[in-house]
């Protein structure tokens, strides 16, 4: 199944990788980058594995604790929508 990133998806995944380097240690920039390729690899396999959204169509999962990814299927593609801050008030 094709993964397409929005721009926005795009944009949040470097902010975080961006905060980890200027804050964290290289594990903890692994650990995300772990978890992130394990999630797309378990929605590719299951695209309903995370619940739905508050909006739209959209599934929302998590990544960690805190970030998590905004996506939706269409005709056998996902589409990355956001990655968002779990502890901001997001209407996702």
């Amino acid at each position: 199944m094709e993964i397409v990133w929005s721009d926005e998806a795009l944009s949040n995944y470097f902010k975080v990788l961006d905060y980890l380097f200027d804050n964290w240690s290289r594990t903890e920039i692994e650990n995300f980058e772990s978890n992130f390729d394990r999630l797309i690899e378990r929605i590719r396999l299951n695209t309903r594995i995370c619940p739905k959204s508050k909006i739209l169509n959209f599934r929302k999962c998590l990544i960690d604790k805190n970030n998590s990814l905004i996506y939706q299927e269409i005709d056998d593609k996902i589409f990355l929508i956001s990655l968002i801050d779990n502890k901001s008030s997001h209407p996702y």
